[in-house]
């Protein structure tokens, strides 16, 4: 079976089970820290499929990766998920609770990219803003990459747009390169 359907029915079922519960706010934030700690920590997903571990260290590891302690329900989906033998598809199952807890709840998700460091009123002007459009929530992620020598590159549910002066630079320099090898 299609590993995105398994995934997506685990995910949907954690969901629907949470907000039975009234804990989908808390097992977001848990899931969220999971999902982060298997792109920071890839040895994570090759100790969950690794068979010298039991279940009950398996289980461990997700909770510690999960942010330590974690709810009774989340708790009780890492034992189904485990029980089921379905720990390789652990990130996927993240990956899929978020994206559908996010459209469930309305939130946009942003990430903004400057040369240098902005302003908590900028943010907030930039929050403010997105909220008015979306009529939801924001989550906005800030970085700072001196690589872009300057504007911004912002990206709002997977739509981007860069208007960094290193991308201007590199669309100048192509459109030149085009018109001298005619």
């Amino acid at each position: 079976m299609n590993r995105g359907i398994i995934s997506t029915r685990y995910a949907k079922a954690l969901l629907s089970y949470a907000l039975e519960e009234g804990v989908e706010d808390k097992v977001y934030t848990q899931i969220k820290q999971l999902f982060k700690s298997f792109n920071e920590v890839p040895e994570l997903a090759k100790s969950l499929v690794s068979p010298i571990f039991s279940h009950e260290n398996k289980a461990s590891m997700i909770r510690t990766a999960s942010g330590g302690t974690v709810s009774n329900e989340f708790d009780r989906f890492i034992n189904l998920v485990l029980t089921n033998k379905r720990e390789h598809l652990l990130c996927s199952i993240a990956l899929m609770y978020t994206v559908l807890y996010q459209k469930s709840k309305n939130i946009s998700i942003c990430s903004l990219v400057t040369a240098v460091p902005i302003s908590d009123e900028v943010e907030e002007r930039i929050k403010r803003l997105i909220t008015g459009k979306t009529h939801g929530s924001v989550e906005l992620e800030k970085s700072t990459n001196p690589d872009i020598l300057g504007g911004f590159v912002f990206e709002l549910n997977y739509n981007r747009l860069d208007a960094s002066v290193a991308t201007q630079l590199k669309r100048i320099q192509t459109q030149f390169l085009a018109i001298n090898n005619k």
